[in-house]
């Protein structure tokens, strides 16, 4: 578990303020807030984004509140400013009406990212995730096997086969029924008894491929594990590598957690019990081609097709030839942040803006596009035309909980954010500057309608509206904040040194932008690091211009950490205020003549 970490500001800016729980909601809610982010005691006055929390995180709180009894929701999680708050919104579980029932077998619907992935084209069989847990001493393959088989049967996506008719170009996807997977046929064991462990990273990667390469989703195979073996007395590793089409990174939370629930199990000589999954992705996939024609969802139309306006800054000298750049690990590399830095970012410095992590990071990214653009004359408008992903399980599209559903939820829509100036040599300025990009991003992502999720409705599953917005302006660039990963030597943990659920695609896969940038907290014993992957696309920028622009943007969130150690930091933007009419510059004016007093 991370220790509190002491904030480099004055506590007056740190948003914790503490608080003896007086209910049983506030005690419930403060084990549970605590419990999430890894931190030492939680009062009713401490707010769980102030603490680091992000909406990745929420979802995990307001499935262990559910566990516990109660009904939260992320919405609540993110917005309400402490606990004391939150557990004035909680609805105990015995108040509710009874879930209709869902029955996650049988044909499921394509979603937007499923098709997005499809019109990318290149190899489907290998386009995977991974992830390495530890696994504890004392594990046997028949245990492991038992482990992994009630994965199988509690999760219906990890049952999941393609079908694919005529050219190829029509998807059907079914989940079939209970028991249709032998797990013994997904595990491989690997004896790593006789190899020290700093030979095991080369093993791992070694069969992790090889087990990418036995993924066959036409067949009904999406996962494959691979057990390295260390012996009855010591920790081994598990690397799970499942097809994209059946999990995404929240999902990996969900598997991990029900395997430590397994193995509590097997250890006791009980039979597993995995706690339920109350909507099924088949049933969600259903809500979203319902909602693909809506009302609320066809208005947004102009909105997007404003947003896709052509004239944003380009990157490179020439477009990129979809098809022509392939996903290579030759071309990706990994920048870490300090702690020093990354603590403020996730805690002190949204709170001192009322921000999200998203925006403090974007903010930071914006300042150094614009610094990168500026050096090239590719500024164009001074706008950048981003793609954002998002865990996608929203909770504006209807009242279902998705927090414990394995599947892929990935959302992606586009933003568009205002270059900022050059500030070359001139910190200060440069973290004022992203001060006020942290409320313009603020403002900017408050009006995204409904945090982007009717975008791929409209763009993907209703066709008049599709084949508008295909035609639009399309994102060169896509950000993508995965939250936060603790490391721990505790069995069933996700080791990072080995990723965090990132995308892995194997050969042939068509680069679906120029650039891309997938980012997470890795939170060690001595503090959190912001841990940034880049990958370019060859034929339009080069290593060096990609980290040029890397480098820039961990300045600039350097510089944001230093402004905020500044008296009169932080501020409102209009979204923040029921006089939402005033503009952000008369806002910014109205808080300078106020700071004196």
């Amino acid at each position: 578990m991370r220790e509190n970490v002491t904030s480099p500001f004055d506590a007056v800016n740190s948003g914790v303020t503490g608080g003896t729980p007086a209910t049983r909601h506030q005690r419930i809610l403060c084990q549970l807030v605590a419990d999430v982010l890894g931190v030492g005691d939680v009062g009713i006055g401490d707010g769980f984004v102030a603490l680091g929390g992000d909406s990745i995180i929420a979802m995990q709180l307001v499935s262990r509140a559910r566990k516990a009894g109660l009904r939260i929701t992320v919405g609540d999680v993110l917005a309400q400013p402490d606990v004391e708050a939150l557990a004035r919104t909680a609805t105990p579980l015995a108040q509710e009406p009874a879930p209709v029932a869902d029955r996650g077998v049988g044909p499921v619907a394509t979603t937007p990212i499923m098709r997005w992935f499809r019109e990318r084209g290149g190899v489907v069989d290998t386009y995977n995730q991974f992830a390495v847990l530890r696994t504890p001493s004392g594990l046997t393959e028949p245990r492991l096997i038992s482990m992994v088989q009630a994965l199988f049967d509690h999760h219906d996506m990890l049952r999941l086969r393609l079908s694919t008719s005529g050219d190829e170009a029509d998807w059907v996807l079914e989940t079939r029924p209970v028991g249709a997977v032998d797990a013994a046929s997904a595990i491989r064991r690997t004896d790593v008894t006789g190899h020290p462990e700093q030979e095991w990273a080369a093993l791992v990667r070694q069969e992790s491929d090889a087990a990418r390469d036995r993924l066959r989703p036409t067949e009904g195979n999406v996962l494959q594990a691979v057990w390295f073996d260390a012996g009855p007395d010591r920790q081994g590793l598990l690397a799970l590598v499942v097809h994209h089409l059946a999990v995404d990174s929240i999902s990996w939370r969900v598997l991990a957690a029900d395997l430590s629930t397994a193995w509590q199990a097997v250890e006791r000589g009980a039979a597993i019990t995995l706690d339920p999954v109350p909507t099924s992705f088949r049933r969600w996939s259903g809500v979203l081609g319902e909602q693909a024609q809506a009302q609320a969802t066809v208005a947004q139309l102009p909105g997007w097709l404003d947003l896709l306006r052509p004239g944003a800054a380009r990157f490179g000298d020439r477009a990129r030839v979809p098809g022509q750049d392939v996903e290579s690990r030759d071309r990706s590399f990994t920048e870490s942040l300090p702690a020093e830095f990354t603590e403020a970012l996730l805690t002190t410095v949204p709170s001192l803006f009322n921000a999200g992590v998203n925006d403090v990071l974007l903010a930071g990214l914006a300042q150094a596009m614009g610094d990168w653009h500026g050096r090239r004359g590719t500024a164009g408008d001074g706008t950048a035309l981003l793609h954002l992903e998002g865990h996608g399980r929203e909770e504006v599209l209807a009242e279902v909980d998705v927090s414990r559903t394995v599947g892929w939820f990935t959302g992606l829509f586009p933003i568009r954010l205002d270059l900022g100036e050059p500030h070359r040599g001139d910190a200060h300025a440069a973290g004022a500057a992203v001060g006020h990009a942290v409320r313009q991003v603020k403002e900017r992502m408050r009006g995204v309608p409904d945090k982007g999720v009717r975008y791929g409705l409209l763009r993907y599953l209703n066709p008049l509206t599709g084949a508008l917005l295909e035609e639009a302006a399309q994102p060169e660039f896509v950000f993508n904040y995965l939250g936060r990963f603790e490391v721990s030597d505790d069995d069933w943990s996700v080791v990072p040194e080995y990723g965090t659920g990132l995308d892995d695609t194997g050969s042939g896969m068509p680069m679906a932008h120029s650039i891309e940038v997938n980012v997470a907290t890795v939170d060690r014993a001595d503090g959190p690091a912001l841990r940034a992957t880049w990958t370019w696309a060859d034929s339009v920028v080069s290593e060096a211009d990609t980290r040029e622009l890397a480098e820039s943007w961990f300045r600039m969130l350097r510089a944001l950490v230093a402004h905020a150690r500044e008296p009169g930091a932080g501020g409102l933007a209009p979204p923040d205020l029921t006089l939402s009419s005033l503009s952000l510059q008369e806002l910014e004016e109205i808080q300078s003549d106020l700071r004196p007093f």
